[in-house]
C-alpha cells in the first residue's frame, strides 16, 4: 500500500469496501427469497467487481487531488513566510508549515533559512506555552544540529509539554551531548509525559535508560 500525505490510501479503500460489504449483507438479509434467487442468477459478480474498481478509483483520485492542493497551499504559505516582516505573521506561517509538513521535512527547505531562526525565537521568547512546545518539536523535525543548544535550554522550561517536546527533539537530532540531561529528565522530572519523552529520546540516540 502506498503512503500518501493524507494518510494510507490503502486503509481508506479498505474502509470504504468494508462499509459497502456490510451494507450489502444487511440489505441481502432484508430481501425476499425470490429476489435473492433472481439476483443470484444475474451478472452481479461483474457488477461487484466494477463497483470495487469505482471505489478504488474514487479514493485514489481524491487522495491525489488532496496532495496537489496541499502542495499548492505549502508553496503559498512558504512564499508568505519568506516575504513576511511582521513577527506575528512569521510565527503563524512558520507553525503552519511545520504542522502540515512535519513528515516531509525536505519540503520545508522552500521556506528558506529564516525558518530555523523564527522557530528558535518562538521557543525562547513566545509567551504562548503551546507554541513554544510546537517550536521545540519543529526544531527536531528540521534536523539542524544548531538546534541542540536551544533545545537543551528548553528542557528547563516551566511548562512540561515544552520540556517533553524539547527532549524528543534532542532524540530526533541524536544529540549525544544531551544524554546526561535526558537521563535526569527521565528519572527526576515530576511530569510522566516528560519522563516518557526523555526515555524515547535516549532510545533514539542509542543509549536507553536501562543500558
Amino acid at each position: 500500500m502506498v503512503r500518501l500525505s493524507g494518510g494510507n490510501v490503502g486503509i481508506a479503500i479498505l474502509t470504504q469496501l468494508l462499509v459497502i460489504l456490510l451494507a450489502g449483507f444487511f440489505a441481502w438479509g432484508l430481501l425476499p427469497l425470490s429476489w435473492r434467487e433472481y439476483l443470484k442468477a444475474g451478472p452481479w459478480k461483474t457488477v461487484a467487481v466494477a463497483a470495487v474498481g469505482v471505489v478504488i478509483l474514487i479514493a485514489v483520485t481524491r487522495e491525489l487531488f488532496g496532495r496537489r492542493e496541499h502542495k499548492r497551499a505549502h508553496r503559498r504559505v512558504a512564499k508568505v513566510f519568506r516575504e513576511a516582516s511582521d513577527q506575528a505573521l512569521e510565527k503563524r506561517s512558520a507553525l503552519w508549515l511545520i504542522d502540515h509538513d512535519r513528515y516531509h521535512p525536505a519540503r520545508l527547505a522552500n521556506a528558506g533559512p529564516k525558518l530555523f531562526d523564527v522557530l528558535v525565537r518562538i521557543l525562547k521568547t513566545d509567551p504562548e506555552k503551546l507554541d513554544r512546545a510546537r517550536a521545540a518539536n519543529a526544531l527536531g523535525v528540521l534536523g539542524d544540529p544548531r538546534a541542540i543548544e536551544h533545545l537543551l535550554l528548553a528542557t528547563k522550561d516551566e511548562y512540561p509539554y515544552v520540556r517533553a517536546e524539547a527532549a524528543f527533539g534532542l532524540g530526533r537530532l541524536k544529540a549525544l551531548q544531551a544524554e546526561q540531561c535526558l537521563r535526569e529528565l527521565a528519572k527526576e522530572d515530576w511530569d510522566a509525559g516528560v519522563r516518557g519523552r526523555a526515555k524515547e529520546a535516549l532510545e533514539r540516540i542509542g543509549h536507553p535508560l536501562g543500558g
